[in-house]
């Protein structure tokens, strides 16, 4: 299945373009400006060690023999090397070099030995690159970030930075998640917000916009809605001809004669002022084929959605699709994907029966052999399950990169057919891939099927054909349609852990001091200890609402997704996430930011007014702030004096 609309996740009978195009209508709310704009994040100039000179080496004079002369003066010890100059990244000041040792003294006899040079002085250090290339921070997709600055008792300061989100406004909404280049314009840090309006906007550290590149101008038709770009970017930091990193964005592409749609472009763009790369879009139409499993299947853009973010690895950029808003029409789950050094090598893979979708906002995980992708529902007019297995509700390993991608791994749930039927996609949630040192297995592949079954999976070896083969089946909650999430991890003195938001409850397996709504949605930390097996228990769960929506009369829950920061990579965790305070209406959006602590689940800050933070979006965490997206406008928080 993919991303559903309002008639409801139970639907039984495809909806007709028309209808749908009215029942998906998005009403975009126009957040309001704020009128002076200052500056977040100060700069200092680098700073450069110089190391002193060595000290003369003066020799003591010989002993006077019974007719010998005095031993003569030692030689000048040398001069200690000038300290290199402090290195600071983005302005931050470098620290001093160290001093030069001075040179010894040199040792007494008939003449006295030349004094060791002093020890060059060490160069400065600065920051490192905060750059946040891809969603989920890096290709485990952990969502793990190291500020040092949000302690605990900072996050209980934490607040909206007014100017900042006074000034980082565009058009439309953002349902992809903001990225971060250290190095922008001018040696500035740049925003990254890719809009529904088509644009890719950026924005530099003090919230002021910097350039915008549209993609096309796109009204889009029934199977759209909303329009625009929905996938989060992926940036390669390597510096083009003018010096500048490259961000990598797809979007439908604008009308064709008659004004019908009929292809998506991957666009190639310098992050200098958003200009096109050399040889760039490429473009993904019907002329692309996918050849796996015997296949010779075309790609129909017409009827598939773009939703997941997109990965770049060893110069390939993936690029998923399943349906466009919802199980109607004829679709299936494709992964296309690009090389960078020549886009014209496009490679493709598809599932092998209908539906099967990959829409999963989160995107795709990847390590040295591949990308792991999650599907959802077999669909074919109906919610049933086929007679074989056909590629749905699935963890997939594809590998042979870029020209000619298959399935070289899979896991399945035992009970995948039930899923197939009840539409509780696998493919609603991103898988995480986490090292436990000391377990057997000691890698893994987690993910959570819709229906809120939390699963570890030896990501070596994913499960026999025949379907299971988990190391863990945590079911979280009673209730169905209840969990669309990308996990996050870190590590801390107490052990490993994960973090996931559950759409409703009855939650099972909270602890009694549990502050868990089963009316709302909870954000979730689970303890995962090594062992032969590994054991995964539920540690916290604390209440933060999220995004509602209407469904089958009911009020429902669209879950957000988290981060985790810490100062140091395993001290002060705090998982933030977008929530709000109540969710008795339908149809409203996520507002807040919340603050929890990783170990106790503790909600350390709770605030801010960030109209219309959308389901599955995830913050990032940038020199001290969380900034996450919204309708019409970056939002940012950090420690208030």
């Amino acid at each position: 299945m993919s991303e559903k609309p309002s008639c409801g996740h139970l639907c039984k009978k495809p909806l007709s373009f028309s209808s749908y195009e009215a029942k998906m209508t998005m009403k975009l709310i126009k957040a309001s400006g704020i009128a002076s704009v200052l500056a977040l994040f100060a700069c200092s100039s680098p700073g450069g060690g110089t190391g002193t000179a060595g000290s003369s080496g003066a020799g003591s004079t010989g002993s006077a023999g019974t007719t010998g002369a005095a031993g003569s003066a030692g030689t000048t010890g040398a001069a200690g090397t000038t300290g290199a100059a402090g290195t600071g990244v983005a302005g931050t000041t470098g620290t001093a070099g160290i001093t030069g040792v001075a040179g010894t003294t040199g040792a007494a006899g008939a003449a006295g030995t030349t004094g060791v040079a002093g020890t060059t002085g060490a160069a400065g250090t600065g920051t490192a690159d905060e750059s946040v290339l891809e969603r989920g921070k890096r290709a485990s997709r952990d969502g793990n970030y190291v500020q040092a600055t949000l302690t605990k008792a900072a996050a209980m300061k934490v607040g909206p930075d007014a100017a900042f989100n006074a000034a980082a406004v565009f058009t439309g909404s953002i349902y992809a998640s903001p990225l971060y280049l250290e190095k922008g314009p001018g040696g500035k840090g740049i925003f990254i917000a890719a809009t529904t309006n088509n644009d890719i906007k950026t924005f530099d550290d003090s919230g002021m916009p910097v350039w915008t590149r549209n993609l096309g101008a796109f009204t889009g038709g029934p199977t759209f809605t909303p329009k625009g770009v929905m996938g989060t970017p992926v940036i390669d930091a390597t510096l083009g001809a003018d010096g500048f990193a490259t961000i990598y964005a797809c979007a439908p592409a604008g009308m064709a004669a008659g004004g019908a749609f009929h292809h998506y472009e991957l666009h190639a763009i310098s992050a200098k002022d958003g200009t096109e790369r050399t040889g760039w879009p490429a473009k993904l139409d019907g002329t692309i084929m996918a050849k796996n499993d015997g296949l010779n299947r075309a790609f129909t853009p017409t009827t598939e959605g773009q939703r997941p973010a997109l990965s770049l690895v060893n110069g390939v950029v993936y690029v998923g699709f399943g349906g466009p808003l919802g199980d109607y029409s004829m679709y299936y789950g494709w992964v296309i994907a690009v090389d960078t050094k020549n886009p014209a090598t496009i490679g493709a893979w598809s599932s092998r029966l209908a539906g099967a979708a990959i829409w999963t906002p989160g995107g795709f995980a990847a390590d040295a052999t591949g990308v792991f992708i999650t599907t959802g529902n077999y669909f074919l007019g109906g919610y049933k399950a086929p007679a074989t297995w056909g590629d749905s509700e699935a963890i997939i390993r594809l590998s042979g990169m870029p020209s000619a991608l298959v399935r070289s791994d899979s896991y399945l749930p035992a009970r995948w057919k039930q899923m197939d039927t009840d539409d509780q996609d696998f493919g609603s949630s991103s898988v995480l891939l986490l090292d436990v040192p000391g377990a057997t297995p000691p890698k893994y592949a987690v993910s959570v099927s819709k229906d809120a079954h939390l699963y570890f999976t030896n990501s070596t070896m994913l499960g026999p054909v025949t379907g299971g083969g988990e190391t863990i089946d945590l079911t979280l909650t009673a209730s169905n349609h209840s969990a669309r999430i990308s996990p996050v991890s870190y590590k801390t003195t107490s052990g490993i852990h994960v973090a996931i938001t559950v759409d409703r409850g009855p939650y099972m397996g909270c602890p009694a001091t549990s502050t868990a709504d089963p009316a709302m949605a909870v954000l979730m930390g689970v303890t995962v200890k090594p062992g032969s097996p590994i054991t995964v228990s539920q540690s916290w769960c604390t209440t933060i609402g999220g995004p509602a929506m209407g469904d089958a009369g009911t009020i429902k829950n669209r879950s957000a997704s988290p981060l985790v920061t810490t100062t140091d990579g395993m001290s002060n965790p705090i998982v933030w996430v977008a929530g709000s305070a109540s969710q008795a209406t339908a149809g409203t959006t996520a507002n807040l930011m919340y603050g929890v602590d990783g170990e106790t689940g503790e909600v350390l800050y709770k605030g801010g007014n960030c109209t219309g933070i959308r389901q599955w979006t995830t913050p990032i965490a940038v020199k001290g702030h969380i900034v996450a997206g919204g309708d019409g406008r970056l939002c940012s928080w950090s420690p208030q004096p």
